[in-house]
């Protein structure tokens, strides 16, 4: 999805401060286009800086040499030097370049506040020069950015502006316009929304007709095939997603690759071909890793995980779904989302205040020039208008205060709130550590121990042996249920499709447990992927259905037990029913129907249990979302 990297064949004719080459300059150069002696000419180089701007023009040529190279931490290194320095320079041009594309390292990184820092650095500069193209590319960076960010809305609205800008103006470049449109585009595609991406993204192909670069038609295709992969139109997404990957073959863009091989991936394990469908997905990862885009390696293993789900390897696709959540969650989190909301008011505030200050300037420009005209004749009028001028800009900038308080207010009520967010989520992490590393460890010890003792035990009776087993077996399933907890209390908020495979998960090994009992796991297909259970919720539902169906194997002697799930209404069913031994629900209850009661009412919900001795046991219990 990531576009041109453009200004890069430009390069070389723009980072030269005058037209007559010094010889620093001409050492620089050399630096950066015979790459086999590069550290020889710009070790010659450093001997002539004197000046700042000597300095500014290496460290401007060091920064593109290893960036060029990925040298990621060296290129962050060298763009804080720089950027010091063509700022006392006052160097617009070449700032909005470092700017440019320390923004992109950061994005590929997932580090999205700094990735936004860096491009309305970019844009700041570009508006500045009154750059047209520019400012409208990196609008459009912008609108990459929130999407990479999942803040579609914000996506679409800032595409639209990076269009509007060059449409408006006089020398149209339609490089920018398809960038922009493909903003848009991709950004109503991951909103779910594929008849508003088809829409700009056909509308990129008449604009291709008048641009002559084979690079944008590449990017456009797999956009195109990519909507309609998701609208499960797998023929024609296949054939104009392949025409896509030929382009990007020729151009070698790692990321674009990785793109193409992902949804050819995703196309052939939906029509079936699982064999492919792996093939592709090695080339995904492949390309997605020389890329070193988080965003991309993301993609990758959610596909995976959906995959695996699908040809019934649930601890496969239970793997690569956590693994995405660890990725996802390294880079989405309440502080990460903060940062960006405040750089983003930041810079809006910053971009106001400039063009009030300029209006402000020309308003009082225009009325000097009429008060010299008119002073002799309309003297006493001229000082009137100015008193009246000065008191409703008074007037005005006393408004903007109190609304700019106000504002403040609210921002540190949210920041209050986040704080104490912050601090629940760091207790939750310190005591699910304290569990893993303190109990889970002493629990293994113990299992150990017994396995150890039981060895040493060789001639003990069998009763002592059994016993031994027993609590062995015991800790195990302490264990297990020790890492659910832990798991539970890690995340703020559980997915139906988590949930969804960790049942499946508990259900499959009880089958592998006890081979003689038919198990049954339905769930309704009318139940939405978005569809969101807090921590607390997700574990109830997950522990309900353990209890059940671990009482119809221990205690009912259950041939077959059967587990449905439905959503109807935003009110979630879930039964289990067993054909075992049944009992009478007048009697008192047992621990594990207690249990099961105390999860139900902590989930607001309503607990029906219909039994009788020797007809088994019908449990439904019923929630809303």
């Amino acid at each position: 999805m990531r576009y041109i990297l453009l200004a890069i064949c430009g390069l070389f004719s723009s980072i030269i401060f005058a037209q007559n080459k010094t010889d620093l300059t001409i050492l620089l150069e050399k630096a950066f286009k015979i790459q086999d002696s590069s550290e020889y000419y710009f070790s010659a180089a450093r001997k002539l800086v004197t000046t700042k701007s000597d300095s500014a023009n290496y460290l401007y040529y060091k920064f593109y040499s290893v960036n060029r190279k990925n040298m990621v931490d060296s290129s962050l290194f060298y763009s804080n030097r720089v950027t010091s320095l063509l700022q006392d320079l006052d160097s617009l041009n070449r700032l909005r370049k470092v700017y440019y594309d320390t923004h992109r390292i950061y994005l590929n990184k997932g580090n999205y506040e700094e990735a936004l820092n860096g491009i309305q650095l970019a844009l700041s500069a570009a508006e500045r020069l009154k750059d047209t193209a520019m400012i409208s590319l990196h609008n459009s960076d912008k609108a990459i950015i929130y999407h990479d960010f999942e803040d579609y809305k914000k996506g679409v609205e800032y595409g639209k502006k990076a269009y509007s800008i060059m449409d408006r103006a006089t020398n149209k470049n339609y490089k920018y316009l398809i960038i922009a449109n493909n903003t848009i585009g991709i950004n109503y595609d991951d909103w779910k929304k594929p008849d508003s991406a088809l829409f700009y993204h056909y509308k990129n192909l008449e604009l291709l007709k008048k641009v002559d670069d084979s690079a944008y038609y590449g990017f456009v295709f797999n956009n195109i095939g990519n909507t309609l992969l998701k609208a499960k139109k797998y023929s024609e997404a296949k054939k104009i997603i392949n025409r896509s990957l030929v382009l990007n073959k020729i151009r070698n863009g790692d990321y674009n690759l990785a793109t193409n091989y992902t949804n050819l991936a995703t196309i052939a394990y939906e029509e079936g071909d699982y064999k492919l469908a792996k093939s592709h997905f090695l080339e995904a990862n492949n390309f997605a890793q020389k890329s070193k885009s988080i965003e991309k390696i993301r993609d990758v293993l959610q596909q995976e995980a959906w995959f695996y789900k699908k040809t019934g390897d649930f601890k496969r696709s239970l793997e690569k779904q956590e693994e995405f959540y660890v990725l996802r969650d390294s880079i989405f989190n309440d502080e990460r989302a903060q940062k960006v909301v405040e750089l983003e008011t930041k810079y809006e505030t910053e971009k106001k205040e400039r063009d009030l200050a300029q209006s402000r300037a020309n308003l009082a420009e225009r009325e000097l020039e009429v008060e010299q005209k008119n002073t002799m004749l309309f003297g006493s009028l001229g000082i009137i208008v100015v008193f009246g001028l000065v008191g409703y800009l008074f007037y005005n900038q006393q408004k903007l205060k109190h609304r700019q308080l106000v504002k403040e207010s609210a921002l540190k009520t949210a920041l209050a709130q986040i704080e104490t967010q912050n601090r629940l989520q760091e207790q939750r992490l310190r005591i699910s550590r304290d569990l893993h590393d303190n109990i889970g460890s002493q629990l293994t010890f113990i299992i150990s121990s017994i396995d150890s003792l039981k060895y040493g035990l060789k001639d003990a009776n069998d009763k002592v042996s059994s016993k031994l087993t027993s609590i062995s077996e015991f800790t195990t399933q302490t264990i297990y249920e020790l890492r659910d907890t832990i798991w539970a209390m890690n995340k703020n908020e559980i997915s139906w499709q988590d949930l969804q495979v960790r049942i499946s998960n508990f259900v499959e090994n009880a089958r592998k447990a006890d081979d003689k009992v038919a198990f049954t796991f339905w769930v309704d297909k009318n139940i939405s992927e978005d569809v969101r259970f807090t921590s607390m919720q997700g574990m109830n539902v997950y522990r309900i259905i353990q209890e059940a169906m671990n009482n119809a194997l221990k205690y009912a002697n259950a041939s077959k037990i059967s587990v449905s799930i439905s959503e109807e209404n935003e009110v979630f069913n879930i039964e289990i029913i067993d054909d075992g031994a049944g009992f009478d629900t007048s009697l008192k209850n047992g621990n594990g129907l207690n249990n099961i009661k105390k999860r139900t009412a902590d989930l607001k919900g309503n607990l029906s249990i219909e039994s009788n001795n020797g007809v088994g046991t019908h449990i439904k219990v019923s929630f809303s979302i």
